[in-house]
């Protein structure tokens, strides 16, 4: 049979650098992901805590014109302290903070569920239909493959982090029509768009190394909730078992001064009722003393949820926002209202330390178990 040969063909595509390569594989990835039913609905879930910090800036910038439109939704804000309805620019920053702080926090723990739809199968299944040598016989290196599949992840993180929080912001200075409103909140915008790509980076390249060591998707789902809720059940178990020695400690330390003060025991109405008065002033300053922040409490690093959430506080000054609207209460409860409202009060740079070595484990794995056409067996 003849052989028609039909030499070399010069290409007439259009040619793209080699520092945007690694989009090729992004885009792939973001266009399987769309066909995902489930992926679909989930985006449009996540959408909704948007939706509400939106309406909340808009509601606050009407406040803030003193707006008819707004009135009707005023015995809604009830939580508000009158002193914010009356005045709303001075606690401007304070709000916008806290609406930003709260919709992240929501926005982080979907996005770990999002992260668990999108990242389990996205170097797995490669490994297990041996893909590897498919994708690096093209002119693709391994970092090239790297910043491909965290740009998947990466793509739909930011439409449900960084977008939403640039429309609400664009939305409120809207409804403001005060240009000030700039210059006291443009640090929250960036703030938000920082926090959405560092969780991006960090729980993207975590969830890859994850997905590197397995074949099967679900194991690398099952590591994944393992780290995330095994994290989150044991800080909350030391959390619990330490108050509960600080607690112990207090009861024997009182019962011995006690018993010192009244070695029979109250023995008349007078020393029961000096032994109550005393029980409840400790009791009281146990309480008072568990109220205030502390610290140098490093339980909550076990936790790589709190981590990413101590980052998020830092970013967005979420704590110095509760430290001005504390002032509103009675001094005697400004502590009980930090402890119930603030977040972990030790140094964020603890769990920035945390990250940065799970971010080096993470690298490691992926350059372990992802290995170059040379080197593929």
């Amino acid at each position: 049979m003849p052989i028609f040969d039909q030499g070399y063909q010069h290409w007439t595509g259009q040619l793209a650098g080699h520092a945007w390569r690694w989009l090729a594989i992004t885009r792939h990835g973001v266009r399987v992901g769309r066909s995902n039913r489930i992926l679909r609905l989930f985006l449009l879930l996540a959408w909704l805590p948007a939706i509400a910090l939106a309406f909340m800036l808009c509601v606050w910038g009407l406040l803030e014109r003193k707006s008819d439109i707004v009135a009707p939704v005023i015995p809604f804000l009830a939580f508000l302290q009158p002193e914010m309805i009356a005045d709303p620019r001075l606690y401007r920053l304070e709000i916008w903070t806290l609406c930003y702080h709260y919709f992240l926090m929501i926005e982080m723990w979907l996005s770990m569920i999002l992260i668990l739809i999108v990242g389990p199968s996205l170097i797995s299944q490669d490994l297990r239909f041996n893909a590897l040598p498919l994708y690096f016989s093209r002119p693709l290196r391994r970092i090239d493959y790297f910043l491909g599949k965290l740009g998947i992840i990466a793509a739909f993180l930011g439409m449900v982090i960084i977008v939403p929080s640039i429309i609400a912001y664009i939305l409120g200075l809207l409804f403001s029509l005060d240009i000030t409103i700039i210059r006291d909140t443009f640090r929250l915008l960036l703030s938000s768009i920082l926090y959405g790509l560092i969780i991006a980076l960090s729980a993207g390249l975590l969830v890859l190394a994850l997905s590197s060591l397995s074949r099967n998707s679900r194991y690398v789902v099952l590591f994944w909730l393992g780290i995330w809720f095994i994290g989150l059940v044991l800080s909350n178990i030391l959390e619990e078992t330490a108050h509960a020695q600080r607690r112990h400690a207090f009861m024997r330390k009182n019962m011995q001064q006690l018993q010192a003060e009244f070695p029979r025991g109250p023995t008349s109405s007078q020393d029961q009722r000096k032994w109550q008065r005393n029980w409840q002033k400790a009791w009281e300053q146990f309480q008072a003393e568990e109220a205030r922040p502390d610290a140098k409490d490093w339980r909550p690093l076990v936790s790589y949820a709190a981590n990413l959430s101590r980052i998020g506080e830092h970013l967005m000054g979420a704590n110095a926002a509760w430290q001005k609207l504390s002032l509103m209460q009675p001094p005697a409860m400004r502590d009980r209202y930090m402890h119930t409202f603030a977040g972990p009060q030790y140094p964020w740079y603890w769990s920035a330390a945390v990250l940065a070595g799970l971010f080096g484990i993470s690298a490691w794995i992926l350059n372990s178990r992802v290995k170059s056409l040379d080197r593929l067996k």
